[in-house]
């Protein structure tokens, strides 16, 4: 192998490992948290409690629409209250009065023991839901709920318990099912109009720059020790 053709080489094995050693996108923490009204009730309590409050208004653009929803750690979640569609969320904090039970808001299905979310979503008209929540955790263990997560549970980002005092701690139980919320694009044309889909995310960007460019340099090599008809090498 010829010098030039060793330099072409390594130059394509430095981009191939570029995207190897470029840092991951750090993981975006919840908006806030959710101030409930109780620290504790059963599931079949109607409404679960009186208020929920989220700490801070909506981002700047996503206050066309908010929802206060309940579900397991990471969604789906299902609503807990009537979708808000007055507008001028990101002017004030939400706040919003239940009008259903954390039974009702299953689907008429009780809640299983483990970790579940209370969380605040935010709207846009254009861009749809904000990619990041309001989220506070509550624990459910034998058809009752409080506020916090269950005993034992591993720190994490979804913010500290709200309301009054907790409860004293429940144990940690089995990971509760997926629930599906309603359909906001049923409630509200809205959001039938854009999908409240959110922004995109570009994450995975730097490795489809890098792929790109081992194959630009892979192409380049192609070209430059390919035999020229007519010319001995």
């Amino acid at each position: 192998m010829n010098r030039y053709l060793r330099r072409v080489v390594a130059a394509a094995v430095a981009l191939a490992a570029t995207p190897l050693v470029l840092p991951a996108p750090a993981v975006a923490a919840p908006l806030g948290q959710v101030t409930l009204a109780k620290s504790a009730g059963s599931v079949d309590d109607n409404p679960i409690f009186a208020s929920a409050t989220a700490s801070a208004p909506c981002p700047t653009g996503f206050g066309a629409d908010a929802m206060v929803r309940i579900g397991p750690v990471g969604g789906p979640y299902a609503n807990v209250a009537k979708p808000l569609t007055a507008g001028g969320y990101d002017k004030k904090a939400v706040s919003v009065k239940p009008n259903r039970s954390f039974t009702m808001a299953l689907g008429n299905v009780r809640p299983t023991d483990g970790e579940w979310q209370v969380v605040v979503e935010c709207y846009s008209i254009t861009d749809g839901m904000h990619p990041e929540r309001f989220v506070t955790p509550i624990t459910v263990s034998g058809g009752r709920w409080r506020s916090g997560r269950p005993a034992g549970a591993s720190p994490t980002q979804t913010g500290a318990a709200s309301g009054a005092d907790a409860a004293p701690p429940l144990p940690a139980a089995s990971t509760p099912p997926d629930v599906s919320g309603a359909n906001p694009a049923d409630i509200d044309p809205r959001l039938a109009a854009n999908n409240r889909s959110g922004n995109a995310s570009f994450g995975n960007a730097w490795w489809i720059a890098g792929l790109a460019g081992v194959l630009c340099v892979f192409g380049l090599v192609f070209l430059l020790t390919r035999r020229t008809p007519g010319k001995s090498r």
